[in-house]
């Protein structure tokens, strides 16, 4: 079976665009609206300001909660988290979990659109010059309770509504500056030199890989404009083209709703048009039936109506074309693109996998059989087995992608490994060892001695040759071993003939090290 190479981006993989992620990010929408909201002219604020302050209720009420959980304020709201309560907010009259929830935060309630049942020129009729005075009692108190009626009442989410449509506009925005994108330029080199082009698949809206691709004069086809309603859509292998499959959308696709002006020839059943915006920041016009096309909160995902579910099927259908997968930058947060990667896996043992992230926890995690793991914690499990035992299917780059993307294309899994690490005793008269690494890259190498004879009140010292530092120390730091490198260590023992002990520890992003060996020095 001939290597073929997809990739698979998540929200890491722009992190060295300088682009807001999880966190963050939320943080960056609530200062956005603040100074938005301080710079606008003074009837703008006016209509501004109740949703402004609905984006306050709202993240203010996500970090309350945390921290009576005792979590930290500081990642206690994100930005997928912040869309789904603003949706849940805007449909709470209608939300299944509604008969269960007696009232809502006075604070909700407060910023939300109340909707009187009748009009000024209704309650003006009663007090009329030209009617009787029974007449202008008649039926005014049944009016007055109505109203005061109608501003107990929920809500009518039309605040919420408009936050989530400034919101996800606001989220274009932020995304619409990336900075040097060079870093992706091993990608846009995969493309060019792997025979069929290159199937990227991202979860994130942003247009980093468009830009550069056009960077580099590579094509990108991303399928929205060939894309139909219940048809499959398609991505052909092309020599030197990347295709882009984006199943939760982008910032520079819009959803129109369908009218006899723009509906989509021959589907007359289409609610929305879907298209390319030629302004990803294009503010909202009072009136427009348009919106960004991106799907976002932690239960919108699968988006039916739209092109959502062709693209992860286009995803899918990328993944069986590949025997490579190269994942940068996800955290294996979303379970249907877990579910399709992991199919993927099973259906042939010869599929491999390689994954950048800076923050791959090295230890093995413990899954038992009443455990349901996510696939992260699975994968992690998996990479801590011995490797005498399984063959490996799983490398990790412990690098963000600016780093870490020229190894992770050439870097594959090791099938088997006999020794995590090899230890060669020098022979006479030079006191020291050598480490030599057999397998995946070492990192927070410590090596210390000391004697083992203590029989003598005056014990002998041990100590160990610092080359960089030019001096004897009892614990030594070394440099990150790669595969195949070595380093000497030299020490010093003072006293007569002692037995003395080495203990070396290492990590890689599969194993831990710990090996100690115990040596017989003569005089």
């Amino acid at each position: 079976m001939s290597e073929r190479i997809a990739v698979l981006l998540g929200a890491g993989a722009s992190r060295d665009a300088m682009l807001p992620l999880t966190e963050e990010f939320a943080r960056r929408i609530l200062e956005s609206f603040d100074a938005d909201l301080l710079a606008a002219v003074p009837h703008v604020r006016k209509r501004q300001q109740p949703i402004v302050d609905a984006l306050h209720v709202v993240y203010g009420a996500m970090v309350a909660h945390a921290t009576e959980q005792g979590k930290s304020a500081l990642t206690a709201v994100n930005v997928e988290r912040l869309v789904s309560a603003i949706r849940l907010l805007r449909d709470r009259r209608t939300h299944e979990a509604a008969p269960f929830v007696s009232s809502w935060r006075p604070s909700i309630e407060s910023v939300d659109a109340h909707p009187l049942p009748f009009r000024d020129d209704d309650l003006r009729e009663h007090f009329s010059l030209d009617s009787s005075f029974n007449f202008r009692l008649q039926g005014l108190a049944d009016r007055i309770a109505a109203i005061a009626k109608a501003t107990f009442e929920a809500g009518d989410g039309s605040t919420f509504r408009a936050l989530e449509d400034q919101l996800l506009r606001k989220i274009c925005s932020l995304l619409s500056h990336p900075a040097d994108l060079t870093y992706l330029d091993p990608l846009i080199d995969l493309a060019t030199q792997q025979p069929g082009g290159l199937d990227i698949t991202t979860l994130n809206y942003d247009l980093t890989i468009e830009t550069a691709a056009a960077n580099r004069g590579v094509p990108v086809d991303t399928g929205l404009d060939r894309w139909q309603p219940g048809l499959p859509l398609r991505f052909e292998s092309i020599d030197g083209r990347v295709n882009l499959i984006k199943p939760h959308g982008s910032i520079d696709w819009e959803r129109v709703s369908s009218s006899q002006r723009n509906r989509i020839e021959g589907f007359p059943l289409v609610r929305h048009c879907y298209r390319t915006s030629a302004d990803p920041e294009a503010q909202p016009t009072w009136g427009t039936s348009s919106s960004p096309l991106i799907v976002i909160g932690d239960r919108e995902k699968l988006e039916t109506d739209g092109p959502t579910l062709a693209l992860l099927h286009a995803f899918e259908e990328s993944l069986h074309r590949a025997s490579h997968l190269l994942i940068v930058g996800y955290s294996f947060g979303d379970e249907h693109v877990n579910t399709i990667v992991r199919n993927w896996m099973n259906a042939d043992p010869r599929r491999t996998i390689a994954i950048v992230d800076p923050g791959w926890v090295t230890e093995r995690m413990i899954i038992g059989p009443d455990t349901d793991p996510s696939f992260k914690e699975a994968l992690m499990y998996t990479a801590g087995l011995p490797l005498k035992e399984v063959p490996g299917r799983i490398v990790v780059i412990r690098k963000g992608a600016r780093e870490g993307l020229p190894e992770a294309i050439t870097t594959r899994p090791l099938s088997r490994l006999e020794n995590l690490i090899d230890i060669e005793v020098l022979p006479a008269p030079i006191a020291a060892v050598r480490i030599t690494n057999p397998g995946y890259t070492l990192t927070r190498i410590t090596a210390r001695a000391w004697p083992e004879w203590k029989s003598n009140p005056l014990t002998p010292t041990a100590a160990l040759w610092d080359h960089e530092g030019d001096q004897w120390v009892e614990t030594l730091e070394l440099a990150d071993l790669a595969r195949g490198e070595t380093h000497e260590i030299r020490f010093d023992v003072h006293g007569d003939r002692p037995l003395v002990s080495i203990e070396i520890n290492a990590s890689s992003w599969a194993y831990t090290v710990r090996e100690k060996i115990t040596l017989d020095i003569p005089a």
